[in-house]
């Protein structure tokens, strides 16, 4: 198993290493190398372990392709160069690509679309988070196997609420993703205006706030990742419509649902799939669509509960570990 991430890199964990002990119960024997170590926790440690370790890994990778004796190879969004790819071709070992978001569309790295095609080309098994990613792989060859980003329903559960606590809305994401919590500030803002509520945003940047709201900010920790979605009576999951955000697999939203309660998103990419509008949350368009949606869930509890039950049911029916590993499972047994 290749990840482009290490264990504390949300893609990595969630589409790749918490399937190890799955494909260990299978029977699989699992040796797992990322092509990065982990977050340095030091400056110093930044500019000395880290290098010496990323560069480590590479070493790794390039000695377990060459000398391996793999019956198959999973790789998780990293990219490798063809030249290693034509030898595991050349050596008959199997590769299984999974990848989540357009990472062949960046700016920054244009190179990615052709090593993206690349990873798609040479895979036996292409596995995307979303249906919006097969027209990519369609026009390098594959039609992929579409499994969505699963989510730990036994780890994240629904939290007992006090009738008596103050409504909480909540977001959970990254800092980079932040930016994207501008689509719903002025509906806050209104609100704010007429009803108490908190709204707690937790991985964001450390200096996003909104003005004229209640707003906790908390950082984003593995351990405490239940206990602070806990604390949300709604979810929200705010996305501008463009390219790249169509292809998203719209993780934050199962997580709600994990914990029992009901989301609101921009109709963007699965989003439109993942909620099931009047029965596990809605989707709001507009400024006006956000503050009425939030309006009616925040003056209706039990519409609340309601959404919250379903969304629970669809989480562990849909999008659990077990769920989407059954389907991988039987997609790499048809190589």
């Amino acid at each position: 198993m290749l990840t482009d991430g290490n264990s504390d890199n949300a893609s990595a964990r969630i589409r790749a290493l918490q399937y190890i002990p799955f494909f260990e119960a299978q029977g699989y024997s699992v040796t797992h190398i990322p092509r990065v170590p982990k977050r340095p926790s030091s400056l110093i440690r930044k500019y000395t372990v880290f290098p010496l370790l990323k560069r480590w890994y590479s070493l790794k990778i390039f000695l377990f392709i060459i000398l391996g004796k793999w019956d198959l190879l999973f790789v998780q969004r990293i990219f490798i160069s063809e030249y290693f790819l034509k030898h595991l071709k050349k050596s008959s070992i199997p590769i299984v690509y999974d990848f989540d978001d357009a990472i062949y569309i960046n700016p920054q790295r244009p190179e990615n679309k052709e090593k993206t095609a690349n990873m798609v080309r040479y895979a036996n098994k292409v596995i995307v988070s979303t249906e919006y990613l097969n027209e990519f792989c369609n026009y390098y060859g594959q039609e992929p196997i579409i499994i969505p980003s699963p989510v730990e329903t036994d780890r994240i559960r629904p939290c007992e609420k006090q009738k008596d606590q103050i409504l909480t809305i909540g977001w959970i994401g990254s800092p980079w993703t932040s930016g994207f919590l501008e689509l719903i500030e002025k509906p806050l803002q209104r609100l704010a205006e007429k009803y108490m509520f908190r709204f707690i945003t937790v991985g964001a940047r450390s200096d996003y706030k909104i003005l004229g709201i209640n707003h906790i900010a908390k950082p984003w920790v593995f351990e405490d990742e239940n206990e602070n979605i806990g604390l949300m009576d709604i979810g929200l999951m705010p996305l501008p419509d463009n390219d790249w955000t169509r292809m998203k697999g719209g993780y934050k939203l199962l997580q709600y649902m994990s914990a029992g309660i009901p989301c609101i998103a921009s109709p963007v990419g699965i989003n439109q799939s993942i909620v099931k509008v009047g029965q596990n949350g809605f989707l709001a368009s507009s400024e006006d669509e956000w503050y009425l949606i939030l309006e009616k869930l925040i003056c209706d509890r039990e519409l609340r509960i309601r959404l919250g039950l379903n969304g629970r049911r669809d989480a562990v029916e849909l999008y659990s570990r077990e769920v989407c590993f059954g389907k991988l499972l039987k997609s790499i047994k048809t190589i």
